[in-house]
């Protein structure tokens, strides 16, 4: 008969897991969006549960109960792999699941009901738990390994898990001194070595996934900080920072830098509304972004002003990556059916080493006001002579621009 300090005894890895569930239930509270964090949550919750009957229960009636109590750790085997796969992005397959599930209970049944077998049943149930766990490694696998440390280590903790799992019985079976004759019991050696090794585990994934969860939380509030939230390209304070790291590397020289604004984006708002000049905005950021290379950078500068630093180019380069923007902005009529073609003045500076950048925005910025003044609709660059042209001062009173006046 068990004392009431020996339930304490076998139930503390039950209520250890319960407040690793807690934990990460507080965590999904602040958290939402990490969805991973609800289903780890439940499966602590569900492997607790089921290891608090089994420890107990006593073997003539938990062979009453073995399909319930084993389903229950069968459940908590889906949590955490439905976790896993939802934090890496992979399907989980739940008919699959729902096979392996059946399967290993129904030989759980056979060997502990018709057979008498324990040693079967330890074999199967610990087989069918490592499949369920084992289900989304597969997909990814394919996508190769993350190149960031801890999505790593949660990697091979988690495989290091599901191979436990799968060949405890057969450890046990080798090296324990009674092997695996009183694996029922609930001071075996089997036993013991199967609430250290969940328990071990489980606080090894809470001390990661929290460690994951801060980190991806760290990196979602600085891309909020970083990005415009309408365009989703850098705002001008991020620019400014990450311009200067791109500035310090010698292997990016020669670089550009690309002023451009919206032509006639006011009158694009007075009479098509500020929903279609926002389309007309999101609109110009991805024609930039099409048009560029990894290690170039696109900023909006507040308003309709863009900023485009270009990389391992020199002028001729950088005005040709120009002239492709504008181009593929005036073939795009989705935005403005019913409206001119959007255009884009630009004014283009080299930049040549890394204390230039406040001077190069500076003569961009003249740049494109020259070619504001020019006719809209045109890229200066840096060394070519332009005339100072009021535009709408020389437009015919029947230009179709005219009437928008």
């Amino acid at each position: 008969m068990h004392t009431s300090n020996d339930y304490i005894y076998v139930l503390m890895p039950s209520l250890s897991l319960l407040f690793l569930a807690g934990l990460l239930g507080v965590c999904w509270v602040t958290q939402p969006r990490q969805r991973f964090l609800l289903w780890l949550c439940a499966a602590f919750m569900l492997t607790a549960v089921s290891v608090s009957i089994r420890s107990v229960l006593k073997f003539e009636v938990l062979n009453h109960y073995v399909v319930l109590v084993n389903g229950l750790f069968l459940a908590g085997a889906w949590c955490l792999s439905k976790s896993f796969s939802e934090r890496r992005h992979v399907p989980m397959h739940p008919l699959a699941v729902l096979a392996l599930c059946s399967i290993t209970l129904a030989s759980l049944y056979y060997f502990a009901n018709l057979t008498q077998n324990p040693e079967g049943r330890l074999h199967a149930f610990s087989i069918g738990v490592a499949m369920i766990l084992l289900l989304p490694v597969p997909a990814v696998l394919r996508r190769g390994l993350s190149s960031d440390w801890l999505d790593r280590t949660l990697l091979w903790s988690y495989l290091s898990y599901a191979v436990l799992t799968m060949l405890r019985p057969t450890l046990v079976a080798t090296f324990a001194h009674n092997g695996l004759s009183d694996a029922m019991e609930a001071n075996s050696t089997y036993w013991l070595t199967t609430l250290m090794s969940i328990l071990f585990f489980a606080l090894l994934f809470t001390v990661l996934i929290c460690a994951v969860t801060i980190r991806d939380t760290v990196r979602q509030l600085r891309t909020e900080r970083d990005l415009d939230a309408l365009t989703q390209v850098l705002n001008r304070r991020a620019f400014g920072e990450t311009a200067q790291h791109r500035l310090a590397d010698k292997h990016l020289y020669p670089m550009a830098l690309v002023a451009s604004d919206i032509d006639h984006f006011k009158r694009i708002n007075d009479n098509w509304g500020h929903d279609k000049g926002d389309e007309v905005l999101q609109l110009v950021s991805r024609a930039m972004q099409h048009n560029v290379r990894s290690n170039d950078l696109v900023a909006r500068f507040g308003g309709e002003e863009f900023m485009v630093l270009l990389t391992r180019i020199d002028l001729p380069g950088a005005e040709q990556v120009a002239r492709r923007i504008g181009l593929e902005l005036r073939n795009d009529q989705k935005v403005l059916p019913d409206g001119p073609a959007v255009t884009l003045s630009f004014g283009i500076t080299a930049i040549h080493n890394a204390n230039q950048l406040e001077g190069a925005l500076r003569q961009a910025d003249q740049l494109l006001y020259s070619a504001k003044n020019a006719g809209r609709d045109r890229v200066h660059v840096e060394g070519r002579l332009y005339p100072d042209i009021s535009f709408e001062q020389t437009m015919p009173a029947d230009h179709p621009m005219a009437l928008l006046m």
